[in-house]
């Protein structure tokens, strides 16, 4: 039987709907949906098998849930949930280079998911741009086709895989590919988020270079040539990652709040705001019968309650027009002027006025 044709019957016997190709043309991968979910579906080779196994049976953080693959005489069919989004060579060409509190956001959650794979023994083997996608301000790493199981006693890979300027050395035969070589691009997809400059060899070590010096030696640190010289682990990257302790993920405390209400939140958090501000403004004002008085109290009002979101409104205008200024390593002294400012008006607030 063709394997096309049993891949779909197998997808039917399973209950998935077939909903059509994910790109045009091709009869796989395959949309299909179950149970309101969408997957993708792909046909797998036989050396896949181990890997789609254990990933079915062990979920991974920041990665797609893979399904029990459906195992046919002359297919098999591997099934993975639908990352609904773009991948960052798309994003890269529309955002142009990140900034730097951004790319430790997209090393954080990668760094979380080879934590993962390390732990199974599992070798990703082909990270770069494409393979990452952005999804309701969260990073993934998709596509295992190339993924392999880690083998102590073995030199080197039987198959040799990765793509060219993000693959470390031992993806080409030199050794056996492991965690660190999953490091080594990783290292190099964050280079290009910081530099906008996509890789065409990933052994030229001096066409780019990030801007910043700490993110320049973390970048050096994880490409390097030599295994030994690199991050020896996952964990041990993500605590290098400068500015890794002031990544916020508002949706991280308590509930986990969906991106869709986040704006609902915040628009209400902000009526509230101005509905306090308004009501501490009119009381100022109405107990007082001098002009001098109410200019007094509003001046107050003004310090403590609307100096602070004209601050913030002023960040984040900096932030966007300045995106590839280190606010992190500023960080303290930013805030120290924002004080000394506070201090000033304060002492600008004389009841003599």
């Amino acid at each position: 039987m063709l394997p096309i044709l049993q891949a779909t019957q197998l997808l039917n016997a399973a209950n998935y709907n077939l909903l059509g190709p994910l790109i045009d043309h091709h009869d796989f991968p395959l949309l299909v949906k179950k149970a309101g979910i969408v997957y993708v579906a792909k046909l797998a080779r036989q050396d896949e098998l181990p890997v789609l196994q254990t990933l079915a049976s062990h979920p991974v953080d920041n990665m797609p849930r893979i399904q029990p693959p459906l195992i046919g005489d002359d297919c098999i069919v591997s099934v993975e949930t639908l990352i609904n989004g773009h991948n960052l060579a798309e994003v890269l060409v529309d955002h142009g280079p990140y900034a730097p509190i951004e790319v430790a956001q997209v090393a954080d959650e990668l760094l979380q998911a080879l934590t993962q794979l390390a732990r199974l023994k599992l070798v990703h083997r082909d990270i770069k741009l494409s393979n990452v996608v952005v999804s309701h301000g969260h990073y993934y790493l998709i596509d295992v086709n190339a993924a392999r199981q880690y083998q102590e006693n073995q030199s080197t890979d039987t198959r040799l895989l990765g793509t060219s300027g993000f693959a470390a050395p031992e993806n080409y035969g030199f050794a056996q590919t492991d965690q660190r070589s999953d490091l080594f691009a990783l290292g190099i997809v964050l280079k290009a988020l910081l530099t906008g400059q996509v890789p065409v060899d990933s052994l030229d070590r001096t066409a780019w270079t990030p801007p910043d010096r700490l993110w320049r030696h973390f970048i050096q640190k994880a490409t390097a040539l030599d295994p030994s010289k690199r991050y020896q682990s996952a964990q041990t990257m993500r605590a290098a990652v400068p500015g890794h302790r002031f990544i916020r993920y508002p949706f991280a405390v308590g509930v986990q709040f969906s991106q869709h209400n986040w704006p609902i939140i915040k628009t209400s958090l902000w009526i509230s705001y101005c509905c306090v501000l308004v009501i501490f403004s009119y009381a100022a004002v109405s107990g007082e019968a001098t002009w001098g008085a109410r200019f007094y109290n509003l001046w107050l009002c003004f310090i403590y309650f609307a100096s602070p979101a004209a601050a913030h409104f002023i960040n984040l205008w900096l932030y966007k027009h300045l995106p590839n200024f280190n606010w992190l390593r500023y960080r303290g002294w930013l805030r120290a002027n924002e004080v000394v400012i506070y201090f000033v008006l304060l002492a600008t607030s004389h009841p003599s006025l």
